[in-house]
C-alpha cells in the first residue's frame, strides 16, 4: 500500500507539475514575448468571417438570459469590445506601454500602475499593462465590466491576442483568440 499511495503522489505531482507548465507556455503553446519583442506594428492575420462568426455565437450565449429589453444593447456594448482590429501598433517608450488597435489608443505605464482612459463607447475605465506574470496582459476595466488582452507568439511567430470579456450581466466571458502578422519593416 505504501508504494501504490507514493506512486499515486508522484502521479498527482507531475499532473499538476504539467498544468504548470502548459499555464507559463500560455493557452495556445506560443512563446510570452518581452515588451521590447512585443513592440512593433502588426497587420490582421486571420480569417475573418470564421473569426467573427465564432465571436458572434460566443457572445450570443453569453447574453442568451437576458431581456429582450437589454438584450440588443448588450450585443451592441459587446460587439464594439469583441471587434477585430486590423492592425494592432505596441510601442514603449519613456515608461509608457501604448496599444492602438485601429484608431483607438490606450496608454498606460509601463510600470503595472492603472491609468484612466476612455472606452471606444466614451466611458471612462481604468486601464493597465501586467508585464509581471507568465503573460504580457492588457486590462481595461470599469465598474461591473472587465476586457483582458493577453498577448504572446505561437510557434509561426505571430502575434496571438487572446481576448476575455467579462461582466456580471452575462451569462458567461466571451472568449477568444485571434492572430496578427508583424508588418514587414520598410528601409
Amino acid at each position: 500500500m505504501g508504494r501504490s499511495l507514493l506512486l499515486l503522489i508522484g502521479a498527482i505531482g507531475l499532473f499538476l507539475l504539467s498544468l504548470q507548465l502548459e499555464t507559463e507556455a500560455g493557452a495556445e503553446g506560443g512563446k510570452v514575448p518581452t515588451l521590447a519583442e512585443l513592440a512593433g506594428s502588426y497587420t490582421y492575420a486571420g480569417d475573418r468571417s470564421k473569426d467573427e462568426s465564432a465571436i458572434k455565437a460566443k457572445s450570443d450565449t453569453a447574453t442568451a438570459d437576458m431581456g429582450r429589453m437589454v438584450l440588443k444593447r448588450a450585443r451592441s456594448r459587446l460587439a464594439s469590445s469583441t471587434r477585430i482590429a486590423e492592425s494592432l501598433v505596441i510601442t514603449q517608450k519613456d515608461g509608457t506601454v501604448s496599444l492602438q488597435s485601429d484608431d483607438y489608443v490606450v496608454a498606460v505605464p509601463e510600470n503595472g500602475s492603472s491609468a484612466s482612459v476612455q472606452t471606444p463607447l466614451g466611458e471612462i475605465a481604468d486601464a493597465s499593462f501586467d508585464t509581471k506574470t507568465a503573460t504580457l496582459q492588457q486590462t481595461v476595466a470599469k465598474t461591473g465590466g472587465k476586457k483582458t488582452n493577453t498577448f504572446q507568439f505561437d510557434e509561426n511567430g505571430r502575434l496571438v491576442m487572446q481576448v476575455r470579456v467579462t461582466n456580471p450581466k452575462l451569462a458567461g466571458p466571451v472568449a477568444f483568440s485571434v492572430r496578427y502578422a508583424r508588418k514587414a519593416e520598410a528601409h
